[in-house]
């Protein structure tokens, strides 16, 4: 597995002081090189999550993620992408999520998968297809539905355009956010989880006077 997709920076600094509302290029975000065409209408803001369930960063990163989410306003636009790094633990949870993407049950599952990894130490569910299937069974999803779907032509689909927005955006760890293509942060940057987003709300601010 490359390491370079740890979460170990941003999990250390869980022990740093907050931040003032104030954050700098190169300590608290970078610019992407080179920037990158965004998926949404003119005007708007999009903002992208890269994560995998298995992090505990991104779990301790989601409460705050779904305060931040609530209150979004109109012109802002959140993405979701699983991290889909090839031959990794990182892959067989961004296959279940595509495969949850393509069924409709994305939004049910996020949640409880987290719980079920983190709370509950259910850690197969980072790497085996098998504890999968009896995870979206809970969630009404028929385990046939489930095998058909896993290798389907629309999964592999999603993987590709996961693994080609990673490769994109040059993401290296999670969780990293983008703000509408042209601003990274998240894991391995100086500030705590409880101010990621605001370090991305700093960011779309930035973005949405640009638009003005």
């Amino acid at each position: 597995m490359n390491k370079l997709w740890l979460s170990l920076p941003l999990l250390l600094s869980l022990s740093l002081p907050a931040l003032a509302d104030n954050f700098f290029k190169g300590i608290n975000y970078e610019p992407v090189t080179p920037a990158q065409a965004t998926s949404v209408k003119p005007g708007q803001v999009e903002v992208i999550e890269f994560y995998w369930y298995g992090c505990p960063v991104c779990n301790a990163l989601e409460p705050y993620v779904e305060i931040w989410e609530k209150q979004l306003p109109k012109d802002v636009v959140f993405k979701r992408i699983p991290a889909a790094m090839p031959d990794s633990e990182f892959y067989v949870d961004a296959q279940a999520a595509a495969v949850a993407e393509v069924l409709g049950v994305g939004d049910k599952i996020r949640e409880p998968l987290f719980n079920a990894i983190h709370e509950d130490h259910q850690l197969a569910l980072r790497t085996d297809k098998a504890a999968l299937r009896d995870f979206f069974a809970k969630f009404g999803v028929k385990p046939a539905d489930f095998d058909a779907t896993w290798d389907s032509a629309a999964v592999q689909a999603k993987l590709a355009e996961y693994q080609k927005l990673a490769a994109n955006y040059g993401v290296e760890r999670v969780p990293t956010l983008i703000v509408n293509g042209k601003w990274k942060t998240g894991a391995g940057y100086v500030m705590p989880t409880t101010k990621v987003m605001d370090c991305v709300s700093y960011l779309v601010a930035q973005e949405q006077t640009t638009n003005k």
